[in-house]
């Protein structure tokens, strides 16, 4: 024993697609940032399958590419993907998941999977989208005035904080929230004022963290949170439990960079 206590673990579910190799050196790198250990986790929904052995061979030859300090751990699970999945995140930092179905999440689309896990999961989840290596640029929150956004917000400053970046915070609105004989001009004037206000705090608690904020008048929130930063590194939600709201589903179609679902308190 060493005396040395990391964090809890990240947890990514591994399979034999491209996608799914985009993810392991994506949660190697977030790994990495949290002093964690890797676990690689292989579920099948169906039956055992003698190829999950070497799935994970080549998960943590990735990781061990990618992050060659990080330690790692296999695992393989026989049973129903969304539920074990579930039961990984509860003593976990974080989960990761690729984008699509083969081997891990065989079977099961990964909206109807993400859907499951981000509403019941105990950790935030990511969703990696198709990526050849993670991308460097801005982490993006989107926030509104639940506690699930507040969440959403310090997940977003820690990563902008581990990644050496700024944070765009942004708060998308529509003129459909107007009180008959408001002024268009004033209203967003407020809301401005009111995301200066609630940020406050955190530029405090978060000093070097560069932070830019964006008022977006769209009724589309998905679309301002990619409008506004169009090469994102992470794009951040909250997730209020139950599944996944439209933004989270428009966003895990559209995004070109990792989706983070923040629900309940995270682990460290």
């Amino acid at each position: 024993m060493t005396g040395i206590q990391r964090r809890a673990d990240v947890v990514v579910g591994v399979d034999s697609s491209q996608s799914s190799r985009a993810a392991v050196r994506w949660a190697a790198g977030e790994a990495a940032r949290r002093d964690s250990t890797l676990k690689l986790l292989h579920i099948d929904g169906r039956r055992w399958e003698s190829g999950a052995a070497q799935d994970n061979l080549t998960a943590a030859s990735v990781a061990k590419e990618a992050e060659p300090a990080v330690p790692t751990e296999h695992e393989v699970k026989l049973g129903e993907v969304a539920g074990e999945l579930v039961a990984a995140s509860r003593s976990a930092s974080l989960l990761v998941l690729g984008t699509h179905g083969f081997g891990a999440l065989r079977g099961a689309p990964i909206g109807a999977v993400a859907a499951e896990v981000a509403g019941h999961a105990g950790c935030p989840v990511v969703v990696v989208r198709g990526l050849t290596a993670p991308r460097r640029g801005e982490v993006v929150v989107g926030v509104d005035p639940s506690g699930a956004s507040e969440r959403a917000l310090a997940f977003a400053l820690d990563g902008a904080s581990a990644r050496n970046t700024d944070l765009v915070v942004v708060h998308a609105w529509h003129d459909g929230v107007l009180e008959a004989g408001a002024e268009l001009a004033s209203v967003e004037a407020a809301e401005e004022r009111a995301l200066e206000d609630r940020m406050a705090a955190w530029r405090d608690k978060y000093p070097g963290v560069g932070l830019r904020l964006a008022i977006v008048r769209d009724r589309n929130v998905a679309r301002a949170l990619i409008r506004v930063v169009p090469h994102a590194g992470l794009i951040v939600i909250g997730s209020s439990g139950g599944g996944l709201g439209s933004t989270a589903q428009a966003l895990l179609g559209r995004a070109r960079c990792p989706v983070a679902l923040v629900g309940g308190p995270a682990r460290g």
